[in-house]
């Protein structure tokens, strides 16, 4: 049992070891003996607690940065601009940079999905187009042979529009022209199933049955 414990307290983190230490007294002996070797092992509480608290200035460091280059980012300033700008006491350059680089990236990607150009009003078309004519065939079919609406089904029919829409703009549905797209297309597709079911009428098996 104690090797067990042993082997799950070394696979923790330190600010784990760090909460299971401090509330040690309501831990069986066993447990507080496997904690104590897994500590022992880790350098002592004493590393343990140093290296948790130099982990969460870091962080800390980390979500300032993150802030300050949003800022920068806001006011037009390139990569390498914010790069040379930032400083941090308990990171490297180095790290500096990776972390610029990731929120910059990031930045890039979510402007990037969030405007709106010619490819992504054709794509919207094309992609709402080609969701609700599929979506609309499904819709009424299963009116067609059921005789009902299950309402259920409208989750589909959001996510074949959405799917075809994305797949053809490759932005997201916090894009505005994605959202409003897809909100016409699955209409589309409700509309053109109602359609079918009101032409074709109720095909059910028992519809000859007496």
């Amino acid at each position: 049992m104690i090797e067990e414990l042993i082997e799950r307290y070394s696979q923790y983190t330190d600010s784990e070891l760090i909460q299971i230490y401090n509330n040690k007294s309501g831990y069986t002996e066993e447990a507080k003996k496997a904690l104590e070797i897994v500590i022992n092992e880790k350098g002592g509480i004493d590393l343990i607690q140093s290296r948790n608290t130099a982990n969460i200035e870091k962080q800390n460091e980390k979500s300032k940065l993150n802030e300050e280059i949003k800022k920068m980012y806001d006011e037009g300033m390139t990569i390498n601009d914010i790069s040379m700008r930032l400083s941090a006491s308990t990171l490297s350059q180095e790290k500096i940079d990776e972390v610029v680089n990731q929120r910059f990236n990031f930045l890039e990607e979510q402007k990037n999905d969030l405007s709106v150009n010619s490819g992504t009003i054709i794509g919207s078309m094309f992609g709402g187009l080609l969701g609700g004519i599929i979506g609309g065939i499904l819709w009424g079919l299963q009116m067609i042979y059921s005789g009902r609406m299950f309402y259920i089904f409208l989750l589909g029919l959001i996510f074949i529009s959405y799917g075809f829409i994305k797949l053809l703009t490759k932005k997201s549905r916090n894009n505005i022209a994605v959202f409003i797209a897809t909100a016409l297309s699955v209409l589309f597709a409700l509309t053109l199933g109602i359609y079918m079911y009101d032409y074709y009428g109720y095909q059910g098996v028992d519809k000859h049955l007496e």
